[in-house]
């Protein structure tokens, strides 16, 4: 390497009279000098960018298909409450009683990098008795509560939580439309009817985002479902003053939502049983399908399989869903692919636009309601990830990745990206994929290494983990890392002796940035005990951004935007 003495001040710059006072064939010395100087200065620069190569986002070579991607974590960030809500005798813990208590967070983004949180409320802590005791409290039946004084509740309002974030999650608040909602169950019933937003009793949802950036959020109160809609990132809500019921699935547990195109929406719904609207088909998950933005659905397409996911381009015409193949504890992934925005769909013999089940990967174990999740862009690439549990719920877990660059008419051999943490190995649940138009593929879990002696046990910790690459293939790796550095939960000893490993509960979400450069996730952390609930926690959504530091090469080609066409549908009007 060539190390150059440092330059002064008078030998790195020329006296402007000396240049005024010349004849020409000094001036023209003086610049061959100017220029020579020029030149050692070019190379200098050369060489100090080949030692800066790797530091930051511009010095660092462009990554090559299967390399890591490096994350930079920022502070993870508590959900809020409204202020007139908190109440110190809730029996929060004292230094948490400014954050919303729930669970099951799902997360969206839209083109702006706007944000959208729902997650599931914490049905106990409605006060001290329960409205349905056959599930909750059959001794006591009672009352549910919304920040009512005097009432011991963790709910800001009657919807499932709903916070927005409108610049790229630095902060967050409350959606429009959800400002705080007093009463109790039965002085919203009227409201459920007369008023939208807060008003609307909901208990767990859904969100997605179309190519117009229109949110629609789905919230389901078990019996049924609501329909909001907001433009603005969630800013402003365009729903009116009536709450907009879907009347279909009943029963629904846990409701999916992808958007597309101008108000193209797919809402997959976990039933379990045949609905009484939908034919004598059976199936755990029906599709519905509507082209008006939610003001009616196609009745009702039975998607046989296991637990299940779906997601759509924005602007393409591919939908995929993914599923376990059966309610079975081994067998395979398989993905469901309509290249025609799900179109079709809807009592009789037809399945529509929706290809033959196209099977991805083996299932070797039955994980506590491990959901297969399929995410896409709009450049064809799609990814479903999957835990796999061939030891059981407390043997060592693996994830399974499964991959496609051209919409899923070929697959690569699924692979198993499961973290190595020694021969004992650890839990890996509910994985969750992110991708970018760039090919950034990010995967991020809740995990638990197994301690020393090599079993599930009291005292040891889960964390949030994460990763990423660049254009992954069959049998790359991932280097994972801890993105919250609190423990999420401690396992007890009762956890150890039932061998309950549900305390984070069913999934949570991630996004990547509309440019690729940094992710997003929504997550959960068990803080200080239950006050209703023995043996449980509670239960606090908390968000996490990590920028990207790589030098993530463009995408080759902006994404091909098609024109959304409309057919008529088999519809039910709200």
């Amino acid at each position: 390497m060539l190390v150059l003495p440092p330059m002064s001040m008078e030998e790195g710059f020329f006296d402007a009279e000396l240049v005024e006072n010349s004849d020409t064939s000094i001036l023209n010395g003086l610049l061959a000098a100017t220029g020579a100087v020029s030149i050692v200065f070019l190379l200098v620069a050369m060489m100090m960018g080949e030692v800066l190569d790797g530091i930051g986002n511009q010095n660092s070579p462009p990554l090559q298909p299967g390399d890591q991607v490096e994350l930079e974590w920022g502070e993870p960030i508590y959900m809020p409450r409204h202020e007139e809500c908190i109440d110190p005798g809730n029996g929060q813990d004292e230094d948490y009683i400014a954050y919303g208590i729930g669970y099951e967070p799902s997360l969206s983004i839209d083109s702006m990098g706007n944000m959208q949180v729902t997650a599931h409320k914490d049905l106990r802590w409605g006060g001290e008795d329960a409205p349905i005791p056959i599930f909750l409290d059959p001794d006591d039946p009672g009352l549910w509560y919304a920040c009512s004084e005097g009432d011991q509740t963790s709910w800001d309002y009657w919807a499932s939580w709903f916070w927005i974030s409108t610049d790229n999650g630095s902060t967050w608040g409350h959606g429009d439309g959800f400002e705080p909602t007093p009463g109790n169950m039965l002085s919203s019933i009227p409201g459920s009817v007369t008023g939208g937003g807060s008003e609307c009793l909901g208990d767990e949802g859904d969100i997605a985002v179309d190519a117009n950036d229109v949110v629609y959020y789905l919230d389901t109160t078990l019996e049924d479902n609501w329909w909001h809609r907001f433009t603005g990132g969630g800013s402003t809500y365009e729903m009116g003053s009536v709450c907009q019921r879907m009347n279909t699935m009943a029963a629904d547990d846990r409701p999916w939502v992808a958007a597309q195109g101008d108000g193209i929406i797919h809402y997959l719904g976990n039933s379990g049983v045949s609905p009484p609207e939908c034919t004598a088909d059976t199936g755990r998950y029906w599709y519905y399908h509507s082209e008006n933005g939610g003001n009616s659905f196609s009745q009702c397409y039975s998607m046989p399989g296991g637990w299940s996911t779906i997601s759509s381009q924005k602007n393409g015409s591919y939908v995929f869903v993914a599923q376990e193949d059966a309610d079975t504890d081994s067998g395979s992934v398989q993905v469901r692919i309509s290249d025609d925005y799900g179109r079709g769909t809807g009592p009789g013999p037809s399945d529509g636009s929706w290809e033959s089940p196209v099977m991805v990967g083996p299932r070797n174990g039955n994980c506590p309601e491990g959901y297969p999740v399929v995410n896409n862009n709009e450049g064809g690439t799609v990814v479903v990830v999957w835990a796999d549990c061939p030891g059981g719920n407390l043997g060592a877990w693996d994830i399974y990745m499964a991959i496609s660059y051209d919409n899923g008419t070929n697959w690569e051999e699924s692979w198993t990206i499961t973290p190595y943490w020694g021969e004992a190995g650890g839990i890996t649940m509910y994985p969750f994929v992110s991708i970018s138009e760039s090919d950034v593929v990010s995967v991020s879990f809740y995990g638990l290494e197994f301690g020393a002696d090599g079993s599930y046990s009291q005292g040891d910790e889960w964390y949030l983990y994460a990763g990423a690459v660049y254009q992954p293939h069959g049998n790359d790796s991932f280097d994972w890392y801890i993105a919250d550095p609190t423990p999420l939960h401690i396992v007890t000893a009762y956890e150890e002796a039932e061998g309950d490993v549900h305390a984070l509960h069913d999934f949570f979400e991630t996004v990547l940035s509309p440019e690729g450069d940094w992710m997003g996730i929504a997550y959960q952390q068990n803080i200080g005990e239950h006050p209703f609930e023995e043996y449980e926690e509670q239960r606090y959504i908390k968000f996490v951004r990590g920028d990207v530091t790589s030098n993530v090469p463009e995408p080759e080609s902006e994404p091909e935007i098609e024109e959304i066409r409309t057919s008529p549908l088999i519809a039910t009007d709200l």
